[in-house]
């Protein structure tokens, strides 16, 4: 066995217990402007009283800024220090989210928002790089989303009422979007008060010979999957980004769209769960073509719908339903890449598709004058995303025992 393999088996990181669980709560207080996107676009709407593809812009930027970071930070984070990369993202987001509060004008809020982006996209390419040195990967990443599933719960139910912070404080002249954005305030402050609890990858695979001499050793197929990835949410975003919107379309309230959002969030608990227990049993392929049937099938159905009991069934069903295939795709790409490059990198390409998806979607809304062809659009992405990720899916599914 050469020094090499034996460096890399040693740098697997056993994440269970405490340290996981910090790590996941740091990630997601600080992610929790992202988590709560579509309250975003619905505040400013209400806020500025712009379009929803205006609007789609402000988070665009966002998620871009995010997109940017994780690319950047995941390529080097073997070589970074890990809590100095928490540090120093989590300040910017807490920076962004007071001055964003104040902010008075979109532009500014546009440009705040890309500093909490690039903050937010360091943090989290961070803690996937960290995620896939994992002894199990699957298990991992499904714990973190099932408490992405928790975080959306609780931000259901707390948004609706931090809209509402204008009307209890009358005399600040505050905008609705500005109670979302001190609630992302303190969420942030919190995230930074764990960061020296938080577990890093051991470094031994770093020291060994010729750990770091290319981009050569992530194969190709892992990079084309996560286009894959990257196309997949892309489509889910063109709908999901605007499905408080779609909400107030079938003539709900907020109120009642967050209690909708946090009632389904049970379902995003244990879809994560489910999806890593699947993926550490079984081959990838197939659970994965009947999660983004599913997933395409609800985009229509919720497309088309103009009654509050669909929207009722179908909102969280299509909002937790990549939840459960995360797991599944993020095992894919460490069991093809152990470097941790792979999975580092996914948020980067989720988020670039997620950045491109509000300016679509709200283009293809407001030039239809509805939702229905958002839907079918959401199919067509799945589709092409599916057909990057097979490869990879193979080659994961080749290297795995017989038995699973």
């Amino acid at each position: 066995m050469s020094n090499q393999t034996v460096a890399s088996a040693a740098a697997r990181l056993d994440l269970s217990g405490a340290p996981l669980y910090a790590l996941t709560a740091m990630l997601l207080l600080a992610f929790a402007a992202v988590v709560a996107m579509p309250f975003n676009i619905s505040g400013i709407v209400q806020s500025f009283g712009i379009s929803n593809g205006a609007a789609g812009l402000v988070a665009s930027t966002e998620l871009a800024a995010i997109s940017l970071a994780s690319l950047f930070v995941a390529r080097a984070a073997g070589r970074l220090s890990p809590r100095r990369i928490y540090a120093v993202g989590i300040s910017a987001i807490v920076i962004a989210n007071l001055l964003t509060v104040f902010a008075n004008d979109i532009p500014s809020i546009m440009v705040l928002r890309a500093i909490a982006g690039l903050g937010a996209g360091s943090v989290t390419a961070t803690v996937m790089f960290t995620a896939g040195q994992s002894t199990d990967p699957e298990r991992t990443f499904g714990i973190i989303n099932s408490f992405v599933g928790i975080m959306g719960m609780a931000m259901a139910l707390l948004l609706p009422q931090a809209l509402l912070l204008p009307l209890i404080i009358t005399d600040a002249g505050l905008q609705p979007s500005d109670g979302l954005y001190f609630t992302y305030l303190i969420a942030a402050v919190m995230a930074l008060l764990l960061v020296r609890f938080v577990p890093v990858p051991p470094k031994a695979a770093d020291s060994a010979p010729g750990a770091h001499s290319g981009v050569s050793r992530v194969p190709r197929s892992g990079w084309i999957a996560l286009w894959g990835l990257g196309v997949i949410f892309f489509g889910h975003g063109t709908l999901g980004i605007y499905i408080v919107e779609l909400g107030r379309d079938t003539g709900l309230s907020a109120q009642t769209i967050g209690n909708t959002f946090a009632a389904g969030s049970l379902i995003g608990i244990a879809a994560p769960l489910i999806g890593g227990w699947i993926g550490a049993r079984y081959r990838a392929a197939l659970p994965l073509t009947v999660m983004l049937v599913a997933i395409g099938l609800f985009a229509v159905l919720l497309a088309n719908t103009r009654a509050a009991l669909g929207f009722f069934i179908l909102a969280p069903l299509f909002s937790v339903a990549p939840m459960m295939m995360i797991p599944i795709a993020l095992g894919v790409l460490a069991r093809i890449d152990r470097s941790g490059r792979l999975t580092g990198s996914h948020p980067a390409f989720v988020t670039l598709g997620g950045a491109l998806a509000p300016i679509a979607g709200g283009a293809l809304r407001d030039w239809s004058g509805g939702f229905g062809l958002t839907g079918w659009f959401v199919v067509g992405m799945l589709v092409i995303g599916a057909l990057l990720l097979v490869r990879a899916v193979l080659a994961a599914d080749a290297s795995r025992s017989p038995s699973s």
